[in-house]
């Protein structure tokens, strides 16, 4: 075994024995025996997130719109968790999609903690050596491998995109020219057209509303300065705040009919 995947495996197993949250996948042991390295999980009997948006699921658009909202809610609280709750706090440096797994429910298990980093008391950023996938990287840890917990942020603001849109991060259009999914979406933002992001295979099933502010808390996530970026408690209370929004409104418009039929 190389001594990069003995490193990798050595930070997953320390990462996942210290962190315990519902959006966390669970660690429930791990071997380590000669050449072999194993570590056991639940299973996820859902896949991940990547197989409903880009891969042999994507078809069947499993996926709705309420399961999307509530995927991402649950994929910002446990990076949230990491972030501010665990001690010392982690950065997890690989958010997407294929790392955020779901369970029987559709709840959101965010995994993959190989190249994570803790991050001790008083440090707000370390600089290191780049990892993760292109297409989620902030720019500041791909040019300068400047490392915090915006960049997971920005991570989760293209994922966020991706869930939305069920585009890829990176696209390829013809002529060999590359787009990122934050080019592709400006415009639409910037003309208001924010029901032509959603995801074509959603039938226009969607909260046009949630919609909206799910597109703009991403723009957020994604702006180009780690310091105008949210952190990620408050990318779940706004996300949280749309949809209890819309739980209201619901709850208003079911109000008035039982009003109207006891009248």
């Amino acid at each position: 075994m190389s001594p990069k995947a003995e490193m990798e495996f050595a930070v997953e197993v320390e990462i996942l024995g210290r962190v315990r949250h519902r959006n966390l996948l669970g660690l429930r042991g791990f071997y380590a025996g000669g050449d072999e390295r194993l570590i056991v999980y639940d299973f996820m009997p859902n896949h991940s997130l990547i197989t409903h948006l880009h891969g042999k699921l994507a078809a069947d658009c499993l996926l709705d719109w309420p399961r999307r909202l509530s995927i991402a809610i649950g994929s910002a609280e446990g990076l949230s968790y990491l972030h501010h709750e665990a001690s010392p706090h982690i950065i997890h440096r690989d958010i997407k999609a294929s790392n955020v797994l779901l369970d029987t429910e559709f709840e959101a298990k965010v995994a993959d903690f190989g190249f994570a980093k803790l991050i001790p008391d008083g440090v707000t950023h370390l600089t290191t050596r780049v990892k993760g996938t292109l297409g989620y990287l902030a720019p500041e840890y791909a040019m300068w491998g400047k490392v915090s917990e915006s960049c997971d942020v920005y991570s989760f603001g293209i994922l966020l995109l991706e869930i939305i849109s069920g585009k890829k991060p990176i696209e390829k259009l013809p002529g060999g020219v590359k787009r990122d999914i934050v080019q592709w979406v400006t415009p639409y933002v910037e003309k208001g057209a924010f029901n032509q992001i959603a995801d074509p295979r959603l039938k226009g099933k969607f909260d046009k509303e949630q919609v909206k502010s799910t597109v703009l808390v991403a723009m957020k996530c994604t702006d180009n300065s780690p310091d105008n970026r949210p952190t990620m408690i408050e990318v779940v209370d706004w996300l949280k705040g749309g949809l209890g929004r819309r739980k209201k409104e619901i709850r208003k418009v079911e109000d008035t009919e039982d009003d109207q039929d006891e009248g």
